[in-house]
């Protein structure tokens, strides 16, 4: 993970040289917040809460309780500050000793213990406390990946392949739906950029892509020690 993370860093840099990510927002596994603190050293890693919630979601939605427990959870979430925050997931965990049993209250009870995880994000508002819009791309990639009975070939051809889904994932038209919806912008790439170099997408992607996504070309980064 961390040379993969190094190739973000790469192209990251090259865009915009003196842009250091401030935050990152992780879903709880132990390997990324290391890569990412190797590349980033003074980075601030943010826990998902959307996923200490899934945990639950996915291992008790049938519970009788689920639906009071979630709302519970999600009042915990909107909290306006970190200590009213800190307050209600302490209620959370009280009531759940009190009414739950079994396998729900012990994933309850580790969401409510991860409250110094979640609790930085209030430090650093206009970061996201969850990875919802990357779990939306990621779940078009997994499909797309899916549909091509996933990946074959060389090792040299995998990350190929991956790019070539991400390419058109950024530049190929959204439905004329969507593009009324974002005022007219095309796609993702238009999105970030508020320019498009030609009305022909293709095209478009052609000139973005002429050097292969770098302004200048450079030796991969070396993997910190």
């Amino acid at each position: 993970m961390t040379k993969g993370y190094g190739i973000f860093r790469q192209e990251a840099v090259d865009v915009e040289p003196d842009d250091v990510p401030q935050t990152v927002n992780t879903d709880g596994g132990q390997a990324t917040p290391l890569a990412w603190r190797a590349w980033f050293p003074r980075v601030v890693v943010r826990r998902c809460f959307l996923h200490g919630w899934l945990s639950i979601r996915d291992g008790c939605q049938k519970h009788p309780l689920f639906h009071t427990l979630s709302e519970k959870i999600g009042q915990a979430y909107h909290a306006s500050d970190r200590r009213t925050f800190s307050q209600r997931l302490r209620r959370v965990r009280e009531w759940a000793q009190r009414t739950l049993s079994g396998e729900i209250l012990e994933r309850t009870l580790r969401l409510c213990g991860r409250a110094q995880e979640y609790g930085p994000a209030y430090a650093h508002p206009q970061g996201p406390r969850t990875s919802t819009m990357l779990d939306r791309v990621r779940r078009s990639r997994n499909g797309y990946f899916v549909g091509c009975q996933h990946l074959h070939g060389s090792t040299a051809a995998t990350p190929l392949h991956a790019r070539a889904w991400a390419l058109l994932h950024n530049f190929a038209p959204w439905s004329p739906q969507t593009q009324r919806a974002h005022d007219g912008q095309r796609c993702p790439v238009e999105r970030l950029n508020g320019h498009r170099y030609h009305e022909n997408w293709l095209h478009n992607l052609l000139v973005s892509a002429s050097l292969a996504g770098y302004r200048h070309r450079s030796d991969p980064p070396q993997t910190p020690v």
